[in-house]
């Protein structure tokens, strides 16, 4: 078997995604991801499977169902080189620190005795360790003259790697593999319509044998990213509706990407007047990333002002308290988690805005039907809601908890565009549910071999 790929985690779902590819007797890993529904081993990829010692790691954005579990594999595997874009090197660093305390606090209040998996002194190493590669990302794409590739990676066996935009966060990048005449083309998370903060990925160009596709909406038929601007107006209908009114408006954000494209996006219908000027708060980690932001707004679409970046207040301790205080009057929160883990201060939040008719709850990104976030946008005015074992369920009495599609993910006909442009011989579905497969390979079908990535099982390229 000459090329080989072996998913070791994120093969039919979202979390731990990270894929073992052998090309010649030469291993690879792609991506290093924890899976956020799951806790201590089983959140972690299959790296027992590894027998043989890597040549080297690619990291194709710093989300930590991508990274999470970067430290383990670099622990045991020493001798590889990571590489990843600048930017997400120094994102996934923080976010890697991040994830050391949550570690600990799940081990004093869960009892997880296995946490934390790395300390913060082990990721002093990575510092060093990660190879920042300098990458474009598609501002200029249309200027015949300029690079869209990142720097070249020549590796053993005559092995050719480089980064390529995928448009989905700072710093987000495909992976372009060559060896002799074959070449493979994974796609990490990917968008391919302009956001408000990143501009859409960039395809490559010329003969791509082997496709590995994420189909994180591939089974959501109501997405469609072309519909951005007019979510982008309900938004601010509702919103506005609702401020002028007295309430506050909670938006579940992922620290990462959505927290800095919401900041932005905030920042425009205020200062459009499409909605209150409201004092508006984010949480702790979503302002570290924000400064990330600033320090790589190069990267960023020229257009993309950062001085909404500085137009907030840092969300304190949450209890109760304190969330009573909060709301009281009207404002804007930005809070993570997106998918409102336990006890985050989303959830948090929620558990007390469910509870009033002023207030809204405004989702805008991926919700994974196994997360509190997706009981919360389901949830009906007059049903008991549980938030955590701990806790008391409430009644739920607020009817504005509603979805916005503002994901920074490429939708289901794009996933179809993106294969039928890059025409590969084989194409590997990853990063979603079945469900959505079926229909990639049903569509896909008739021009491309078609498998379906899962856990532990490894698929020729031939």
């Amino acid at each position: 078997m000459a090329w080989s790929f072996t998913v070791l985690g994120g093969g039919q779902e979202i979390g731990a995604n990270s894929y073992l590819l052998k090309i010649h007797g030469v291993s690879l890993l792609l991506d290093a991801g924890l899976h956020p529904k799951k806790y201590g081993q089983e959140s972690l990829p299959e790296y027992g499977t590894i027998t043989e010692e890597l040549e080297a790691i690619f990291i194709s954005h710093a989300h930590l169902d991508h990274v999470g579990s970067l430290p383990l594999i670099n622990r045991q595997q020493p001798q590889a080189p990571i590489f990843a874009t600048i930017p997400t090197k120094d994102i996934a660093l923080r976010m890697l620190h991040n994830t050391v305390t949550v570690m600990n606090i799940f081990r004093e209040e869960k009892g997880y005795l296995e946490y934390p998996f790395f300390e913060h002194g082990d990721l002093r190493p990575l510092e060093g360790e990660i190879i920042g590669l300098e990458f474009n990302p598609g501002i200029y794409a249309s200027a015949a003259a300029k690079q869209v590739h990142s720097e070249r990676v020549r590796l053993r066996g005559n092995i050719q790697a480089r980064f390529i935009s995928s448009g989905h966060i700072l710093g987000s990048a495909g992976l372009l593999l060559r060896q002799g005449k074959r070449n493979l083309y994974y796609t990490g998370d990917i968008s391919v319509k302009d956001q408000a903060l990143i501009s859409g990925a960039v395809l490559p160009e010329g003969k791509i044998d082997f496709l590995i596709l994420e189909c994180t909406y591939a089974n959501d038929p109501e997405y469609y990213s072309r519909n951005r601007p007019k979510e982008i107006e309900s938004f601010a209908g509702e919103a506005s509706r609702i401020l002028s009114a007295g309430g506050c408006v909670l938006i579940p954000a992922f620290a990462l990407g959505k927290t800095q494209e919401l900041l932005f996006i905030l920042h425009r219908l205020i200062r459009r007047g499409q909605i209150p000027p409201v004092p508006l708060y984010i949480s702790g980690l979503g302002k570290n990333i924000t400064e990330i932001y600033q320090e790589h707004r190069r990267y960023l679409r020229p257009q993309a002002s950062t001085l909404s970046f500085e137009l907030f207040s840092v969300l304190g301790f949450l209890d109760d308290l304190s969330v009573e205080s909060l709301l009281r009057d009207p404002c804007l929160i930005v809070a993570t988690n997106g998918m409102m883990v336990e006890n985050t201060p989303s959830a948090r939040l929620a558990r007390r805005m469910v509870q009033e008719e002023r207030h809204g709850i405004f989702f805008c990104g991926y919700i994974d039907p196994d997360t509190l976030g997706y009981r919360v946008f389901h949830s009906q005015p007059g049903e008991a809601l549980t938030f955590s074992p701990q806790e008391e369920p409430v009644m739920v009495k607020n009817p504005n908890i509603k979805r916005f599609y503002l994901s920074s993910h490429a939708d289901r006909y794009e996933l179809l565009e993106i294969a039928r442009i890059v025409r590969p011989r084989i194409t590997v579905l990853v990063h979603g549910v079945k469900e959505g497969m079926e229909f990639l390979k049903e569509e896909l079908g008739k021009e491309s071999q078609v498998f379906f990535g899962e856990k532990g099982k490894t698929i020729p390229l031939e």
